[in-house]
C-alpha cells in the first residue's frame, strides 16, 4: 500500500478550508482536509523539517484508499510540537573565586572624589572624566622623543640640566605660576626636538620659552624688557621677538600639551593628600625637570610616581584602589619610574644643579627637601632598582 506523505504546514494552513475532489471516475469523493490548529501554525517551519524523518508524522488521504479498506479516523487532536527551553541552562565558567571577591572588594572601597561637586557648574564634574580622558590622549600627542638630543650637534643632556636649573631660579625670582615652569620646559624640549640649535642659542631658546609660557599662563607676564635685564643684556629685545616669533612658527602656535601638574592635582585628591605630601610630590617632579632620561615618561606617570613615593615618605601609605582607578596605574607600572626620581633625589646633595633642593628647603615649601624620609630605606631600596643610572 502506498502511502502519500503530508504536505508541510505551511501549504496545509493555507487550504484548510477549502475542499479537495477526488480524481475523475471515483465517484466524486470530496473530503475536506482537517485545520491545522492555530497554535501550530504559529511554529516556525524549521522546526519540524529539521527533524529526523523518523520522528515526522505521515497521514494519508481517505481517497487515496479503496472504499472498502478504508477505516475511520479516530478523534484526536494533534499534540503540539515541544518548544525548546526558554531559559537554558548557564554555563559554567572557570573563574578563579578569588580574583572576583578582590575586583568586587576593589570596586566597594572606591571613593567618588567629585560627588562634593556636582552642585558647582564651575567645576564641571559631570565631564571630568571625560576631560582627563583627552588629557591622556593629548599627552600622548605631545610626548618628546627621549633620544631627540642625538640630533642636536652641539647641545647635550648637560647643558639642557643646566638651563632648567638656571630658569627654575629665575621663575621663582619673577613669582610666576607652578605651570608657567612646567610649561616652559616643555616648550623647550619640543622645539629641541624639531629645529637644531647652536650652543650660543641656547639660553636664548630657554628666555624666550619662557616669555611664550608666561603669555599663555599668566594674568600680567613679565615684559620682553624684564628677560633682557635677567640674561645681563646678552640678548638684545629684538632678538628675543624673533626668536619668539620663529618657536611659535616651528610649533604651529600650539601650547594645550597636559602637564605634571594637571595630572598631580587630580591624583592627590584621589589619595587625600595634604599639603606636606602635595609639596613633597611637588619637589619630585621639579627635580625630574632638570634628568634628561625622565623624559621617556609620560606626565600622567611621573605625577603618578611622586605621589607614590610621597606617601611612603609622609605617611608610609599604600597605592589604594582609589589611587589605581584615578590614575588607571598600578603600583607595579610605577615602580620603573619611581626608581629613577628616587635614585635623583639620592644623588642630589653631589649634583651641580641644586636650585630645585634650595627652593623646597625654605618655609614657604614646607621645607620637604629636608625631610628624613627622603633617605629611608624603602627610598634606597627604589632607587637602587633604577636601571638607567
Amino acid at each position: 500500500m502506498d502511502i502519500k506523505p503530508r504536505t508541510a504546514l505551511g501549504t496545509i494552513g493555507g487550504n484548510s478550508l477549502r475542499d479537495r475532489h477526488a480524481p475523475s471516475g471515483k465517484g466524486g469523493v470530496t473530503k475536506t482536509a482537517f485545520a491545522v490548529p492555530a497554535q501550530i501554525t504559529r511554529v516556525k517551519t524549521d522546526a519540524f523539517t529539521t527533524r529526523p524523518p523518523s520522528q515526522l508524522t505521515t497521514s494519508t488521504t481517505t481517497s487515496a484508499l479503496p472504499t472498502h479498506n478504508r477505516q475511520p479516523t479516530p478523534a484526536h487532536k494533534p499534540t503540539p510540537p515541544q518548544q525548546e527551553d526558554e531559559f537554558p541552562e548557564p554555563e559554567v565558567m572557570d573563574m578563579d573565586v578569588g580574583q572576583i571577591a578582590l575586583a568586587l572588594s576593589n570596586k566597594l572601597v572606591i571613593e567618588d572624589i567629585d560627588e562634593s561637586d556636582r552642585d558647582n557648574p564651575q567645576l564641571c564634574a559631570e565631564y571630568v572624566k571625560e576631560i582627563y580622558a583627552y588629557m591622556r590622549e593629548l599627552e600622548i600627542k605631545y610626548q618628546v622623543d627621549p633620544a631627540y638630543l642625538s640630533t642636536q650637534s652641539q647641545i647635550n643632556s648637560k647643558m639642557r640640566a643646566i638651563l632648567i636649573d638656571w630658569l627654575i631660579q629665575v621663575h621663582l625670582r619673577f613669582t610666576l605660576l607652578q605651570e608657567t615652569l612646567y610649561l616652559t620646559v616643555s616648550i623647550i624640549d619640543r622645539y629641541l626636538q624639531v629645529e637644531p640649535c647652536d650652543k650660543s642659542d641656547l639660553q636664548l631658546v630657554g628666555v624666550t620659552a619662557m616669555l611664550i609660557a608666561s603669555k599663555y599662563e599668566e594674568m600680567y607676564a613679565p615684559q620682553v624688557d624684564d628677560f633682557v635685564f635677567i640674561t645681563d643684556r646678552t640678548y638684545s629685545s629684538d632678538r628675543i621677538r624673533s626668536m619668539e616669533r620663529h618657536m611659535l612658527n616651528a610649533l604651529d602656535y600650539s601650547f594645550g600639551n597636559p602637564l605634571c601638574l594637571h595630572f598631580l592635582r587630580r591624583y592627590s585628591r584621589a589619595g587625600n593628600a595634604g599639603p606636606e605630601m602635595h609639596t613633597m610630590a611637588k619637589f619630585l617632579l621639579e627635580l625630574s625637570l632638570t634628568d634628561y632620561h625622565c623624559l621617556r615618561f609620560l606626565p600622567s606617570q611621573l605625577a603618578a610616581t611622586a605621589l607614590y613615593i610621597s606617601c611612603k615618605i609622609c605617611s608610609d601609605g599604600e597605592w589604594t584602589p582609589t589611587l589605581h582607578h584615578y590614575s588607571t596605574y598600578s603600583e607595579s607600572q610605577l615602580l620603573p619610574c619611581a626608581g629613577r626620581l628616587t635614585w635623583l633625589v639620592s644623588h642630589m646633595a653631589t649634583s651641580k644643579q641644586q636650585a630645585v633642593r634650595k627652593k623646597y628647603s625654605s618655609s614657604k615649601f614646607l621645607k620637604v627637601a629636608t625631610n628624613s624620609g627622603l633617605h629611608s630605606r624603602p627610598i634606597r631600596e627604589l632607587a637602587a632598582a633604577d636601571s638607567t643610572s
